[in-house]
C-alpha cells in the first residue's frame, strides 16, 4: 500500500499492517491466561517437591485431581483398566507363607473351617487361616487367609486379614497431604512407643475431597461427617467399628477418630442393594464399580473382629462378597487402585528396626511403609500388651 503525504506526494511508505483478529485473540488470551499458567506451574512444582512418599505419577495425578482434572482423570484410568483386565481361566501353582513365628498358639481352633474357596480347583490351604505377624502375649492378634476371590479368574489372589481386638488395638494416622486441615495430632507418623508395638498398617479411604464424606481426629476435622456414610471409628482404648454414621456408629460413642468412606457395601449381614449397578454413585465414580481392579475393603464380624481384605482384581461386588463370605455383618469399601492399596505387617527382633512383610507381593509400596511419615492417611494395628522380641 502507498500513503499520500501531508506535502501532496505519494508515499512509498507501507502503512503499518493492522493486527488480525486472531492475533488479536492470541495476544489477549496469553495476557489473560499467562498468570494463570504461571501459578499453576508454580503449584505443580510445589506437589513434585512436597515431602512425602509419592512418586513423580502419583503425585502428578493427585495435583489434576485436586484442580478440576479429576473427571479427565478418572476417564483415563478406566480406559486403562478396561483394556487390562485379568484373564479368565487359568490357575495358581502355590498360595503365599507368611513367615513362621515360632510359640505361637493356633488362631481360633473353634474356628478351623476358614473361608470357603470359590476356585474350581481349590489349592492345598486355600482359604484356610494361617497366624500373620508377631504373637502378643504368645497368641496371634492376626490371621490371613489367602484365595481367589471368584470362580473366574483362576490366577487373581486375594489375601483375607482377621484381627482379633482384644489383643490388637487401631489408631488412625494423617498423612502430610491427606486429609488436609492440618496439623493433626501425632502428624504423619506413630512415634517410637507405638513403633515398637506396631504389628500392621493398611491403606485407608478415598481423598477426602472424593469420599463424600469427613475425616476427624484430636478435635479437627477434614470434609463432611455425612450421615449414612460408611464410617470407620475408633475409642478412647482402640477399639474399632465400622457402620454407617449416625446409624451404628455415631458421636454418641465418643470416638477419638472418624474415618468416612462411600456407603456401606454390606449391612445387616447383608450384601447392599445395588452394587452390580453403583445406583447414584454410591461407591464412587473413579474407574467404576465393575472394573476389576485393586481394592480394599475393611468390615467386623459378629465376635467384634476386624476383617481386612485386598486383591488386584475386584469389582466392588467380589469385595462386598468376599467381605461378606470372611464373616462381615458391616463393611466398607477403603481405596482402590494399585498406587493405594497397601497392608503390611511387622516382625520385631531385639534392637532393630522392625522388618516389613506386604501382603500380597503385588502391592506397590515399600515393605516398610508406615514405618515413617507418609503422605495419606492410614490405619495402624498396635499390640494391646509389650511385644516379646525374638
Amino acid at each position: 500500500m502507498y500513503g499520500f503525504e501531508p506535502s501532496g506526494k505519494w508515499s512509498s511508505r507501507p502503512r503499518p499492517a493492522r493486527p488480525s483478529s486472531l492475533r488479536l485473540v492470541l495476544r489477549w488470551f496469553t495476557v489473560l491466561c499467562l498468570p494463570f499458567v504461571v501459578m499453576s506451574g508454580l503449584s505443580y512444582l510445589d506437589a513434585l517437591r512436597a515431602p512425602g512418599n509419592l512418586s513423580i505419577i502419583e503425585r502428578s495425578v493427585e495435583w489434576l485431581r485436586g484442580h478440576h482434572f479429576g473427571d479427565t482423570v478418572s476417564g483415563a484410568e478406566a480406559w486403562y483398566y478396561s483394556h487390562n483386565q485379568p484373564a479368565r481361566g487359568g490357575t495358581l501353582s502355590s498360595l503365599p507363607h507368611q513367615p513362621s513365628v515360632a510359640a505361637m498358639t493356633p488362631t481360633n481352633p473353634a474356628d478351623p473351617s476358614g473361608i470357603a474357596p470359590l476356585a474350581l480347583n481349590p489349592l492345598p490351604g486355600e482359604g484356610a487361616w494361617q497366624p500373620l505377624g508377631d504373637p502378643v502375649n504368645g497368641a496371634p492378634a492376626m490371621a490371613v487367609a489367602y484365595l481367589r476371590p471368584d470362580s473366574l479368574h483362576g490366577t487373581v489372589l486375594a489375601g483375607v486379614v482377621r484381627i482379633d481386638q482384644q489383643l490388637a488395638k487401631f489408631a488412625l494416622v494423617p498423612g502430610l497431604q491427606e486429609p488436609g486441615n492440618g496439623p493433626w495430632p501425632a502428624q504423619d507418623q506413630l512415634g517410637a512407643s507405638g513403633v515398637d508395638q506396631l504389628l500392621a498398617g493398611f491403606n485407608s479411604g478415598f481423598r477426602i475431597a472424593d469420599a463424600n464424606g469427613g475425616f476427624a481426629l484430636g478435635g479437627r476435622q477434614s470434609g463432611t461427617l455425612r450421615d449414612g456414610a460408611a464410617t470407620v471409628v475408633i475409642g478412647a482404648d482402640g477399639t474399632l467399628n465400622v457402620g454407617a454414621w449416625n446409624a451404628e456408629v455415631s458421636a454418641n460413642d465418643h470416638p477419638v477418630a472418624v474415618r468416612q468412606n462411600l456407603d456401606l457395601i454390606v449391612d445387616g449381614a447383608n450384601l447392599t442393594p445395588g452394587l452390580d449397578s453403583n445406583a447414584g454413585d454410591r461407591w464412587g465414580r473413579t474407574v467404576g464399580n465393575e472394573l476389576y481392579v485393586w481394592r480394599s475393603g475393611l468390615g467386623i464380624d459378629t465376635q467384634g473382629r476386624i476383617l481386612y481384605v485386598a486383591s488386584s482384581g475386584l469389582t466392588v461386588q467380589t469385595l462386598a462378597d468376599l467381605l461378606h463370605r470372611a464373616g462381615a455383618v458391616r463393611a466398607m469399601e477403603l481405596d482402590i487402585n494399585h498406587s493405594w492399596v497397601s497392608f503390611n505387617s511387622f516382625h520385631h527382633s531385639s534392637g532393630s528396626v522392625p522388618v516389613g512383610t506386604k501382603l500380597l507381593d503385588g502391592m506397590s509400596k515399600s515393605e516398610q511403609r508406615y514405618l515413617t511419615t507418609d503422605s495419606r492417611d492410614f490405619f495402624a494395628v498396635v499390640a494391646r500388651q509389650p511385644l516379646a522380641s525374638s
